[in-house]
């Protein structure tokens, strides 16, 4: 199940956020109430900033190191870096 604002990379390799729509049927008591999930697909700019997250993501782990991906408020930009390591508690 998907969640409005979500990120995906969909089956032809194209990213798509989620976005809570509402449906509007003329004629119907309830027009306008009812939402529904839809995948809308990013522009370009953003299709080419995600697939090189994606690939520094993939270079990251395939070398052991976990990183945390963080895009800023105004979706400008993405910012990765080492999560921390928990220490175990003897």
């Amino acid at each position: 199940m998907a969640y409005d604002g979500e990120l995906v990379k969909m089956a032809n390799g194209r990213w798509a956020r989620f976005q809570r729509c509402q449906v509007y049927r003329p004629g119907v008591d309830d027009a306008g109430e009812t939402m529904m999930l839809i995948a809308v697909e990013l522009d370009e700019r953003y299709q080419r900033l995600l697939d090189e997250a994606a690939d520094s993501l993939a270079d990251y782990r395939q070398r052991g190191i976990v990183v945390q991906a963080t895009l800023d408020d105004g979706a400008q930009r993405l910012t990765l870096q080492p999560e921390l390591q928990s220490s175990a508690v003897n």
